[in-house]
Parts: C-alpha cells; structure tokens; sequence
C-alpha cells in the first residue's frame, strides 16, 4: 500500500503506519470519563497520573476496520476522529445580539398593542357614558329610519368614550319649523341635531323665520314625486289638463260636467297639511309657477295658488289621512266630498297597498311637465343646544343611511333611490321624472308656503311705506326688496281683500291708492293692478321720515273705513327715525289711546329695520292696539317676506 492510497482488503487487520491523530490531546474516547469503567474512577481518586502507562489497561485498543465508524477519512493515512467542535466567540456574540434585538421588538409590540387595546377597549366600554343624539322626521319616512337607527347603535364607533345613542320621533314639519324659531315642543323630547323633513321648502321655512344659520348642511336622502290621487274616471278626464288648469277646475262649480263627467260638479281638490309629506306646499309651488307670466318669477302666481286653496273642500281635519278616505270610501265617486288628493307616489303607493282591488277605487295622477318632487334632505342644524360629539355623530348617521344597503329598506317603503328599482303597483306607476321643478330660491319658496300655510281670511289694511330706504341690501335698496315682498303677498290675497297704500318720505305723507276691495276698480282697471303699479312707481330717497304725523293720518282713515267681518289693520313699514317735530313720540301714543276703539279694533302692526331710535314708540303703539312689532335686521332676508305674510293675513 502506497502512502497516499486506501489499504488493500487484506490489510483490514493491520496497524497504520502513523498514529492515530487525536483532537484536543484527549484519548481515542473522547474529551469525557463517560466511557471509563468503575476501577478507572476509583484508580483515577487514588492518585492517577495521565500518560502513567503502568497504570493503563492491558488490553491494546482494537484494530481499526475500513467502514471508518471511529473517525473521518481525510485522503491520507490519517484519520480524524469524530469529537464535539468548538464554536467561534463572534458567532456567539451575534447569536446573543440577534435575540436580544428581537426580544426587544417583540416586548414593544406587546406592550404597544396592550396600550391600544386598553384604550380601544376603554372606549367600547363608553367610559364617558352615552351621547342621545335626536333625530326627528317626516311621519312618511320614520319608519325605516327608526329600523336603520337600531341598526346603527347596534354597530356604530364611540365618538371620543360615548357611545351614540340615535333615537328617532316624527313630526309634521310645521310643528319643527315653530319649535325651532321659538318654544321647542316638550312632547317631540329633545331639539334635534339631525331633521329629515319631506322636502326642501320646509327646510326654506325654517331658515325664514330662524334665520339660515339655522342650517349647516342640508341633502336629499329619497324623493317621491307628488301626485293627485283621484277616482279612476277622473284620471282618465284629466289627460289634456296640467297645473295651470287646476285654479279653474278647483273654482268652477261645473268644471267636471265639462270633461264629460256629468254630475261631478268641481275638482274638489283637498290639500292636506298634516301627514301629507310638504304635498301641498310643492303642489303651490307648480300652480305659482305655471300660473305666472312668461318670464315672471313664481310668486307672480300666488294668486291662483290662494283660489286653490280658498276652493279646498271642507273636510273634518287637515289630515291627509281624512282626505284620502272621503276620496276612497264615498259609494259613489259623482258626489265624493273629494275628488282630489294632493299627495306623494310613496304615500298612496302605501296606502293602496293596504286596499282590495286598489286600482278600482283610486288612480295617481302626475300633471305633465316640471315635477313638483318632496326631496326628503337630511338637515344637519346648528345651534347652542348641541355639543360637537352630536354634531359629528349626527353627521355620521346621515352618511351611514346613504349606503346602498340602507337605501334599499326605503325603496322597499315606496320611495324612489338611484339605482334601486320601485316597488310594483297597481296604482302607481312610478314613471320617470326627467324635470324636477325649481320656483327659486328659499326666500320665495317660504313666501309660497307661508301662503299655503297661513291662508289668508281676506283682511283689510292700510300699507304705510316709508321711501326713505336707500341702503343697499342684497344687491337692491331696502325699499325695492320691500316693494317685491308685498307684491307677492297681494298677490296671494282674496278678491275681496280690503287693501290702500299710504307713502311718506321726509317731508309729508300720502295716498297712493284708497283702501278698499281689490276686485273694485280703480281708475278703470282692479285696485290689485293700481296697487302693483303704485309700488314699482317708488324710488327710495335719504330726506327722513314724518313717520309719526303719517301714521295719524292713516290711522284715523282706517278707523273711519272699517270693514265689518275683517282683521282691520294699518301696516307701518320703517326704519326711522322720525324726523318731524311737530308730534314726537309721547304725543302720538296719546292720540292712539284716544283713537283706539276695542269695539271697531284697528291694529297696527309694525316691521322696523335696523337701530331704530323710535323703536320704544313703535312698541307701544303696536301693544295698545293688539297689533306685533317685529325688528329686522335686514331686507334681503327670507324673514321679511314670513313676516308680511303673516301681518297681511
């Protein structure tokens, strides 16, 4: 066998001609006693010496065999022997580091995560207690609102540690608009922080007579387009008839025998204000836009609006409820207390669902052209009684009932919602509205309702209009959004309104047109065009104001011209001073309490802008003769047009 090759078979049980090479000078057994017998240990705990060979065993150590069980072959003679291997400082030194390191992270994010879930769960737990958040709405929809609400506590995040709380009452608009501009109703619970109304006019109403900080945010949620609900035959007649027809057919005893139903008498048209989702306030906005000239804004056609309403049928309440009962149940439709409903697809698309044979007793008609819509806005107010967590919460409850899913409960109830399909029918249609209808802005679409809500009971007054009202207001003078305000309210009046007009600047008063009926004539032409023409005639000027010499001129004409059977009242409008030292104020209070008479009462109201150094005077005329006194801070404002609607009334 040469020096650098294996050993041939037959020299298995040789000696290698080297030694065998141990590691770390330790024997053939490795750098433990595990191996040794009992008589080593005892001879090693008596005095044994390594390397002492007299001390050794006996035996030789066995011949090596070429499956190379006791070492590792290294191309040589020699072997090494298998043994433990040490293992270098740095690596350990880097194993050490590397753990440290990870244990390090792993405590952060164990620490961290626990702080953030103490506060996480610190919130769900409503440390704070919880917030109520009100939400009042249209009677028509607050049922699937109060569904989603119980859906949204059930789910919603805390805001801060409260939890939100959202509880939902309905109301008819008119009572939110009162209690919102005035004493709030103990019975609807708490102000609101959220309103969903029908529409956006009566939104209009409460920034007229709240002012439109009253509003921080306002978006239609739903819609559901107002139609009449009429007997089947109707339905079929009115086919060539729009809302331009509907003054007519509400005012002529005979207007149904003319469209070939015979022994129907008039339209009988009820307009509900309670429980009838603002329908009659839309429906007022389409016969003021349709009965207005070419051109001419929709209060040019207020007066059709209020020979609507002055033809309504009497009916025992002002329900949409009553209406469309004496509608429905009258045995024979010729001579039904009520021909006509106006009211909303969703509320007669629920209401015919509850009926048998529904599309036999009663049919939707939508006049043609612009849709009057109840856009249904979800209302976010703003005021002293909320705290910012309403505020935020309510605006999240708002988002939430967006959300396709939730919009899909009130598709089911009747509304319509994008991208949802409508509910079916027999009796409503649910056809496409390509032209929603738009009269304007707020201001004219509170003037419209206030109409329809506060219906004129054919007053006489007199209208004393101070011309000294230059400032500019809105883009116009004081005295020209006045001028339009009272406009649109004449306009609305009964013929058989008493009304003159009175002027005064700074140097004397006058008549501009005698009080008495409109449908009288006047110089050849109705007293309502020669009062329409004498108000675009005024031009403002600065030369003061004979207010109070004015004002006893006026009051002892009125006096003089009572009208048996009416609301008797002079209308002051102003904003002083008084510039005329012949009367001042404590000699025209005395000439009021002489002329005053409780008998033949004459009111006088009063509408004073700005700082007014007579206001004191004012009030106390206004109180003496039972008249109001309002204070207003601006013409341009949606309040002026509420508050003359409600002092020519």
């Amino acid at each position: 066998m040469g020096r650098h090759s294996l050993p041939d078979p037959d020299e298995t049980g040789g000696q290698p001609e080297d030694p065998q090479t141990e590691r770390f000078a330790f024997g053939a057994d490795g750098p433990g006693d595990d191996h040794r017998t009992d008589d080593e240990t005892d001879s090693a705990g008596d005095g044994f010496v390594p390397g002492d060979t007299s001390q050794s065993s006996a035996e030789p150590p066995p011949p090596r065999s070429r499956d190379w069980d006791a070492g590792e072959w290294t191309g040589s003679h020699r072997a090494v022997t298998a043994g433990r291997r040490g293992v270098s400082v740095g690596v350990i030194v880097a194993l050490i580091t590397v753990v440290v390191v990870v244990g390090a992270v792993i405590l952060w994010r164990f620490f961290g995560d626990a702080l953030s879930s103490r506060s996480d769960v610190a919130a769900a737990r409503c440390v704070d207690g919880e917030i109520d958040i009100s939400v009042v709405v249209d009677p028509a929809i607050v049922e699937p609102v109060q569904g989603l609400a119980q859906r949204y506590n059930d789910n919603a995040e805390p805001v801060g540690d409260r939890c939100v709380k959202v509880g939902v009452t309905s109301a008819d608009s008119s009572a939110v608009v009162d209690g919102l501009s005035g004493q709030w109703p103990a019975e609807l619970g708490e102000r609101p922080a959220l309103w969903i109304p029908a529409s956006t006019a009566s939104e209009a109403r409460l920034e007229s007579a709240a002012g439109p900080q009253a509003v921080s945010d306002s978006r239609s949620l739903v819609s559901s387009a107002v139609v009449l609900a009429v007997a089947p035959p109707l339905e079929e007649a009115l086919v060539d008839q729009s809302w331009s027809s509907l003054p007519r057919l509400q005012t002529d005893p005979a207007a149904l025998d003319g469209l070939g139903l015979q022994g129907w008498g008039g339209l009988r048209l009820a307009l509900p204000l309670e429980g009838d989702s603002d329908a009659a306030y839309l429906a007022a906005e389409a016969v003021a836009a349709a009965a207005a000239p070419q051109g001419a804004p929709a209060s040019a056609g207020l007066g059709a609006v209020s020979a609507v309403i002055s033809g309504a049928p009497e009916l025992p309440d002002n329900t949409a409820g009553a209406a469309l009962d004496a509608l429905i149940d009258a045995a024979d439709p010729r001579t039904a207390p009520v021909h006509a409903v106006v009211t909303t697809e969703q509320q007669l698309y629920r209401r015919a669902a509850e009926l048998p044979d529904a599309a036999s007793k009663v049919a939707a008609w939508r006049p043609p052209g612009p849709a009057a819509v109840a856009d249904f806005p979800t209302v976010l107010l703003s005021g002293d009684w909320l705290a910012q967590e309403q505020v935020t919460a309510a605006s999240e409850f708002a988002r939430f009932l967006r959300k396709p899913e939730q919009l899909a409960e009130f598709s089911q109830a009747g509304f319509r919602v994008d991208g949802q399909e409508p509910p079916a029918s027999d009796v409503v249609d649910f056809g496409a509205v390509e032209t929603p209808l738009n009269v304007g802005d707020a201001a004219l679409r509170a003037t419209i309702a206030d109409t329809v809500a506060t219906p004129t009971q054919s007053p006489t007054v007199t209208i004393m209009l101070d011309q000294s009202m230059p400032t500019d207001e809105g883009g116009q003078s004081r005295l020209n959004n006045v001028v339009e305000a009272l406009k649109a309210r004449l306009a609305a009046l009964p013929p058989d309104s008493g009304v003159g007009l009175w002027t005064f600047d700074g140097v004397a008063g006058r008549s501009e047109i005698s009080s008495g009926a409109l449908s009288e004539p006047v110089n050849g032409r109705p007293r309502a065009d020669a009062l329409t023409a004498a108000l675009d005639a005024q031009s403002a000027s600065g030369g003061g104001a004979v207010s109070f010499t004015t004002l006893r001129l006026v009051y002892t004409d009125a006096s003089a011209k009572y009208r048996e059977g009416q609301q008797n009242s002079v209308l002051v409008i102003t904003a002083g001073p008084h510039t005329d030292r012949t009367l001042g104020g404590e000699g025209l209070q005395q000439y009021i309490d002489g002329a005053f008479n409780p008998e033949r009462p004459v009111a006088v109201n009063v509408i004073d802008f700005g700082d007014d150094a007579d206001r004191a005077t004012w009030e106390g005329v206004a109180q003496t003769t039972g008249g109001q006194y309002r204070n207003l801070g601006s013409s341009a404002s949606p309040e002026l047009a509420s508050v003359i609607a409600t002092m020519l009334s």
